[in-house]
C-alpha cells in the first residue's frame, strides 16, 4: 500500500522539487489556489454549527529545523508554512470495490521510503490513516471466511489468524477517525503495526519507514461503507487528539496538515454536509491556507481508451459528491484519478500545491 509518497513531496514543494523515482504524467487534475472557502459545487453559504469536540489541536512536538532551499523563492531560511512541522493524514476507502484501486497505491510506492528519509531529513511529521468506517475489518473473517478456512481468512487474506486476531484488537481499532495500526481482512497488511514512539501514527525516527507505511497503509478491501467527511472531521477532533485519545498529539496547531481522500464511491454515508466538515476543520486549524486538501477520486473514462478493470468511472456530467464539494472549499487542492496506474504522477503535481501552502501559511 505505498501510495504515501506525499510526504516526501511536502519537502520536495518547499525546497528541492527533484523527487526520485516520481514524474508528472496523466490522470491529474491540478487546481489553481483560490480564495479561501469559495466552492465550486455544493452549498457553501452556510455555516454549520460549532462543535467544542473537534476544535482543539495540541503542540506537542518540536522538530530540527533546516533550511529546505528556494526553489519556490522563499529566501534564507524556512518558508512560513514550512517550520519543521508537517501532519499528512489519509482516508482510505476500503470497500470491496477498492481491490484494484489498492493495487494502483501499492505501484506508486517503489522509490517513497528512499525519498521521504531524503527529502524529510530534519523535518518533524506525522504520517496517519484514519479508520474510515467505525468497523474492525477482522470481523469480516471471523463472521465468514474463517468458517470455510481456519485457521486463515482464505486466498485472499493467508496471514489472517481466526480466533487470535480479535483478541488484540483495542476499542481504537473500531473507533471512527482513529489512526490505523491493526488493519485485517482480504487484501489488508494483517498485523498489528509496531510504531516508533507508541502513538497509532507514524512520527520522525521511525527506523523500519518501509514496513511501518505498508502495515498502516495497506487497508485492503474488507472495510465497511465509509462516512468519509466524518470521518475526517473525527480525526481531527479534540476528543481524539486530547492527552490519553486515540490519535493523541497527532494533530499540530503550528503543522501544516496535508488532507488525502482517496475513495472510488460518493460518499452516501455521510449524514453531515462538507460545509459542517469545513467550520470544523477551519475550527482546527484557523486558517485554510492551513491546509492542503488532496482527492483521487474517479474520473471519466477516457474514449478510445481500454477501461481498467475492476475500476470506478463517472461520466462527464455526473460529480463526485460530498467529498469533491469538500476539496474545493479549500484554497490549495488537488485531484487525481482512481483508475490511473499508478498515484505517483498526482502526488507531484500535488506538491505544487503544498508549495504554494508552504509560502502563506503562517502558524498562529
Amino acid at each position: 500500500m505505498r501510495a504515501l509518497i506525499l510526504a516526501a513531496l511536502v519537502l520536495a514543494a518547499c525546497g528541492d522539487t527533484t523527487s526520485p523515482g516520481f514524474s508528472t504524467g496523466s490522470g491529474v487534475t491540478s487546481v489553481s489556489a483560490a480564495t479561501s472557502g469559495g466552492s465550486t459545487s455544493g452549498d457553501t453559504s452556510s455555516t454549520g454549527p460549532s462543535d467544542d469536540s473537534a476544535v482543539s489541536s495540541t503542540s506537542t512536538s518540536t522538530g530540527t529545523l533546516r533550511d529546505v532551499g528556494t526553489a519556490m523563492d522563499f529566501g534564507t531560511g524556512q518558508p512560513p508554512g514550512c517550520q519543521g512541522k508537517v501532519d499528512l493524514l489519509f482516508v482510505i476507502a476500503r470497500t470491496g470495490t477498492m481491490k484494484t484501486e489498492q493495487a494502483q497505491l501499492l505501484a506508486s510506492f517503489p522509490g517513497f521510503v528512499d525519498t521521504i528519509e531524503e527529502k524529510l531529513e530534519g523535518f518533524d511529521f506525522h504520517i496517519m490513516v484514519a479508520t474510515p468506517d467505525a468497523y474492525w475489518p477482522g470481523w469480516t473473517c471471523e463472521q465468514g471466511s474463517c468458517k470455510d478456512y481456519w485457521p486463515t481468512c482464505g486466498p485472499n487474506a493467508p496471514d489472517y489468524q481466526c480466533g487470535k486476531y480479535p483478541t488484540m484488537i483495542t476499542a481504537c481499532d473500531a473507533e471512527l477517525g482513529a489512526g490505523l495500526i491493526f488493519n485485517a481482512g482480504g487484501g489488508a497488511a494483517n498485523r498489528l503495526c509496531e510504531l516508533y514512539g507508541g502513538n497509532r501514527y507514524i512520527i520522525s525516527g521511525e527506523p523500519n519507514m518501509d514496513e511501518a507505511l505498508e502495515c498502516i497503509a495497506k487497508v485492503g478491501w474488507s472495510g465497511g461503507i465509509p462516512p468519509m467527511g466524518e470521518a475526517l472531521v473525527a480525526a481531527l477532533s479534540y476528543n481524539l487528539n486530547k492527552p490519553g485519545g486515540c490519535n493523541d498529539g497527532f494533530l499540530r496547531e503550528d503543522a501544516l496538515l496535508v488532507v488525502t481522500m482517496i475513495s472510488d464511491t460518493h460518499d452516501n454515508a455521510s449524514f453531515t454536509w462538507p460545509y459542517q466538515w469545513y467550520d470544523k476543520i477551519i475550527a482546527a486549524k484557523k486558517d485554510p491556507r492551513a491546509v492542503v486538501m488532496l482527492g483521487v477520486v474517479p474520473q471519466p473514462h477516457v474514449e478510445g481508451e481500454p477501461p481498467v478493470p475492476g475500476c470506478t468511472y463517472y461520466e462527464p456530467w455526473d460529480d463526485d459528491g460530498k467529498i469533491r464539494d469538500l476539496i474545493d472549499m479549500f484554497p490549495y487542492r488537488a485531484y487525481g484519478d482512481t483508475c490511473a496506474p499508478s498515484y505517483a504522477p498526482f502526488f507531484d503535481e500535488a506538491a505544487d500545491k503544498i508549495g504554494e501552502a508552504c509560502g502563506s501559511f503562517i502558524p498562529q
